[in-house]
């Protein structure tokens, strides 16, 4: 996992500046403004996850880490590692019960850049491996005045890594456990006056553990990044990244299956050019994915999302932000089934395009360092339906050094998909774009000198337009109407206390009330975890008990409520070796996230790092 699992000594995390016990209050982040900020300069809710905590973790994946760090975010999983593609897949994401069958409700990004499939939409869960990741923000809430597209629920941003050391360095950590699950991981990074490089290798395997019905799940993943340094102002800088997956859908408990096979290639490229003065500072990036699907049912498809964004942060007067910016998205993909029946290929066999060209301006005006205002306007200009407008206003005020009051409003919207337009019977090219407007109040604040942190946010979500299947008054198949609409509202906390130089403790919690039966958004969230530290050993212990979670639109399925133990000990046997064994589900609780796939019980995984 990148130089491995606790490259940077956890007493590092914990350092402070008087006594070794301060928790990091207001980080500096990109995700809310495309430009750094403190935290609390921004209106809009952000959560940060950091090197380090994705390192303790354990985890080769980026999401499951996200689902324990961050309060209002919900994964749906179906075993240890791995979530696959295509229909009853896993790797749901959910932000405040908003997501979507397929997830394309929520907006995974790689350093500013969309990542979606372009046929249907959505992220690819197995595509986001940990050792690649310096960081993620998650910008929860209505994200697309920024960002575009997809955003409804919010924005999951993941900055990938650059080499840190001068000269050569590297690592490898390798882990195996129950139900011969596989974890391997391998990173070298050199950095050398203007250039520095950073490569990744992963590997992740299980023969998976159900009784009926074959789940076995591969994964390789590759990852390069190059960087050049052309002046003090000017950095360009190129990454490619590829997946190649092998998975088996189970079926239901009901009814199993052995061969449903499904083979994908995932992958991306891109080229920044970064500059940064006193009063200028944005990128110019070009952005291309691409995918290759083969299903053992018959299905196959090529699809391509590729693009352009440009922005620019200008500083023009004192405390004054003003940010340009313009996107552009050629989205395309061709979808093949020869076994199914003529009536249901509708839309096969042919290359679909969809063009997207936004252009957008976000100002923000700070007085006397205590009030911060922001508001934008993004204008969009879709091939299928034309124009469209989202907009956004927030308000920041610092009450104190320890209390920041938080409020915005903004829209968001999901233009419709190529398989929404044109794939299969449901299809209807006169779709218009799902829409959410998302209202928010906060407040962060910090206690005992900075020992503790709180933020609590309440939150509604009102969404309209939504894409559903609705009967067709001919006869025929159903077909796709802008009929749906729901209100979503609840509040989230997290909370940070920095006991001691060895001990830190976390508390996230997130309740939702949901008008509409949704899957992946329960009601009530709660995780607990304690982290200890006393060299040469690091141990943590994580809790989480979920309360009201949908597993089923079937109204006679009942709502799963479940509690998990998991934990974690690592012993650092010297500077560069150490050894690890993790438990999850250490209660061995059965429970579903979906109906009729049972969760694995207990399970342990054990490992090596060693760095340089």
């Amino acid at each position: 996992m990148g130089c491995v699992l606790f490259c940077f000594p956890l007493h590092l995390l914990l350092a402070q500046q008087e006594d070794s016990s301060v928790v990091e209050l207001d980080p500096v982040v990109i995700t809310g403004t495309r430009v750094q900020q403190q935290k609390s300069k921004i209106p809009v809710s952000v959560s940060v996850v950091t090197r380090e905590t994705i390192e303790r973790s354990g985890q080769t994946n980026i999401l499951p880490v996200l689902s324990r760090e961050v309060p209002g975010l919900f994964l749906n999983a179906r075993g240890i590692v791995g979530f696959g593609v295509g229909p009853n897949s896993a790797g749901n994401l959910s932000i405040r019960g908003i997501s979507g069958t397929p997830n394309t409700q929520v907006l995974v990004l790689i350093d500013g850049q969309p990542q979606f499939m372009g046929i249907f939409g959505h992220p690819i869960a197995d595509a986001y491996m940990s050792s690649a990741v310096e960081r993620v923000e998650v910008l929860k809430g209505a994200a697309s005045l920024l960002y575009g597209s997809n955003a409804l629920g919010g924005a999951i941003n993941i900055i990938t890594r650059d080499a840190q050391q001068q000269g050569l360095h590297g690592g490898t950590h390798l882990t195996y456990g129950s139900f011969n699950t596989g974890k391997y991981a391998g990173s070298l990074q050199y950095r050398e006056k203007k250039w520095q490089a950073f490569a990744t290798v992963n590997r992740e395997q299980t023969q998976g553990y159900r009784e009926e019905g074959k789940d076995d799940f591969e994964n390789i993943n590759a990852y390069l990044k190059l960087g050049y340094a052309l002046d003090k102002e000017l950095t360009l800088t190129g990454d490619f990244q590829i997946a190649d997956a092998t998975y088996y859908f189970p079926g239901t408990t009901v009814a199993p299956l052995d061969q449903d096979q499904r083979e994908y290639l995932r992958g991306r490229a891109s080229l920044s050019l970064e500059n940064s003065s006193t009063s200028v500072e944005g990128a110019f990036k070009l952005f291309y994915n691409f995918g290759d699907h083969t299903f053992s049912d018959g299905f196959r498809s090529q699809d391509v999302n590729r693009g352009v964004t440009l922005y620019q942060n200008l500083r023009l007067m004192h405390d004054n932000i003003i940010t340009l910016g313009v996107d552009y998205k050629n989205i395309a993909g061709e979808a093949m089934n020869d076994n199914l029946p003529p009536p249901a290929r509708v839309g096969l066999n042919q290359r679909h395009v969809i063009h997207e060209t936004d252009v957008y301006a976000l100002m923000q005006q700070t007085f006397r360092q205590k009030l911060s205002l922001q508001g934008g306007l993004r204008l969009i200009h879709n091939s299928q339906y034309g124009l469209n407008t989202t907009p956004g206003v927030g308000i920041t005020y610092q009450v104190s050094e320890a209390m920041t009051l938080k409020a915005n409003a903004h829209r968001a919207f999901r233009s419709p998909t190529i398989a929404n337009l044109f794939l299969f019977p449901p299809a209807n090219e006169s779709l218009q774009p799902e829409e959410v407007w998302s209202y928010e109040l906060s407040v962060m604040q910090s206690f005992f000198r900075q020992k503790m942190s709180m933020e609590l946010t309440g939150f509604l979500s009102k969404g309209e337009n939504l894409i559903q299947e609705v009967a067709s008054s001919t006869p025929g198949p159903p077909q796709g109407q802008n009929t749906g609409r729901f209100t979503n509202k609840g509040i989230e906390w997290q909370t940070k206390y920095q006991v001691d130089a060895h001990v830190q403790l976390m508390l996230n919690y997130a309740f939702l009330h949901a008008s509409e039966n949704v899957l992946f958004a329960p009601k009530h969230n709660f995780y607990f975890q304690v982290d200890y530290t006393d060299e040469p050993f690091t141990v943590w212990a994580g809790l989480q008990q979920v309360s009201g979670l949908t597993t089923s639109l079937t109204s006679d399925v009942a709502e799963e409520h479940y509690t998990l133990v998991h934990a974690r000990l690592q012993w650092e046997m010297s500077a560069y070796f150490r050894v690890f064994v993790e438990g999850n589900n250490l209660l061995d609780t059965s429970y579903q996230i979906e109906n009729n796939y049972p969760m694995p019980g207990i399970n342990v995984l054990g490992g090596i790092g060693f760095h340089f």
